[in-house]
């Protein structure tokens, strides 16, 4: 291996430990929890170190929410061998719930800390987007073979996005807690049937 890549590597390690380091205040303590001074205590550095990788504290959590969404692009890819719309629309759904439920934190910093992603623009080429506009497409097929009512496709993308959130949320909160594990999966199930209702039904 080559000093060149022997630095690029060092480097992408070091990026790790701080993201973890982040992450790791962050569930914690939440986003005031996480400063240059903290993470650099954490990993044992100082904090001008962290410096020469990341520009601020919020390039450092955007990189932290943005690895989220990059999570559900690649399950999107993976949904593309399904070639039933509205069953590549319930499974992508499906693991988005889960996805939530299995990563709460990751899923607050991902929507809920309005500090990371509050002043950016829109961006087509920034995850988060494009994570939407993957869903929004197969919105879009499902709309096209007729499955739904005729509709405009991002609205109903939206529409049907604010769904799985606020079921989401409310299972992370713990909110559903008092219902037996059955009753909760019957929950879902009808929740997510309403959701992705077919026309005429």
């Amino acid at each position: 291996m080559g000093i060149s890549e022997r630095k690029k590597r060092d480097a992408a390690k070091m990026r790790s430990r701080i993201l973890e380091a982040a992450m790791q205040l962050f569930v914690t303590g939440g986003y005031d929890n996480v400063t240059m001074r903290s993470i650099a205590a954490k990993i044992e550095y100082s904090p001008g170190t962290i410096y020469l990788y990341f520009q601020n504290k919020n390039d450092i959590m955007l990189q932290l929410c943005y690895q989220g969404f990059e999570r559900l692009l690649a399950h999107q890819d993976a949904l593309e061998k399904i070639a039933d719309p509205l069953e590549r629309l319930s499974v992508g759904g499906r693991y988005y719930l889960a996805f939530a439920l299995e990563n709460p934190e990751i899923y607050e910093l991902m929507f809920a800390s309005t500090e990371v992603l509050g002043d950016s623009g829109p961006d087509e080429e920034a995850a988060p987007l494009k994570a939407f506009r993957g869903f929004a497409k197969n919105v879009k097929a499902c709309l096209d073979a007729g499955i739904f009512s005729p509709a405009e496709a991002e609205t109903t993308a939206i529409a049907l996005w604010a769904t799985l959130h606020g079921l989401a949320s409310l299972l992370i909160k713990g909110r559903l807690r008092f219902l037996p594990e059955e009753s909760l999966n019957k929950v879902i199930d009808q929740a997510f049937a309403f959701s992705l209702r077919k026309r005429g039904e």
